[in-house]
């Protein structure tokens, strides 16, 4: 496995094979140890620590997390918020990162400037969150869609060898 697998188009951080290897196996189980992931990926485990830390440095691993189940924090209700704004969507960044119920925030092309994913308690909370939502100043509309089912939720893959 050496060939050469782009992190992203455009340019930026390059995986090679091995890289992709020891990616692919962190996401499988991201406790693995370095022990376990240098015999899976045959170098050794000072190889794969300097590896790793390099992946970080240039950005293409972002973070070590822990992913918690919504429901286990009482937040089971999902739904994707259509924003209309009358302002340039950076300038509302200051008001949704203070929004806890806010998971992403997404500026976009189509016939609304930002969509977010929150998460809220039941269906009077998500309301109570879009009326909050309404009255930040610039935005203009919202349209909401609730989440009935997730049948995939992941992070990006790298892609499957050809």
């Amino acid at each position: 496995m050496t060939e050469n697998l782009p992190v992203r188009r455009g340019g930026g951080p390059r995986v090679d094979g091995t890289d992709a290897a020891l990616l692919l196996a962190l996401q499988e189980d991201g406790r693995l140890r370095l022990e376990d992931l240098a015999r899976r990926v045959g170098l050794s485990t000072s190889s794969v620590h300097d590896r790793l830390q390099r992946l970080r440095r240039e950005g293409v691993i972002r973070r070590w997390t822990v992913e918690i189940a919504p429901e286990a924090l009482g937040l089971p209700v999902l739904a994707f918020i259509g924003i209309r704004a009358s302002c340039p969507c950076g300038e509302l960044v200051g008001f949704l990162t203070d929004v806890p119920e806010v998971v992403e925030y997404h500026a976009v092309a189509g016939a609304f400037g930002a969509v977010l994913k929150v998460r809220a308690t039941n269906p009077e909370h998500l309301y109570e969150l879009i009326e909050r939502l309404r009255r930040i100043p610039g935005v203009t509309g919202t349209e909401t869609t609730v989440v009935l089912k997730t049948y995939v939720e992941r992070g990006p893959r790298l892609p499957s060898a050809p």
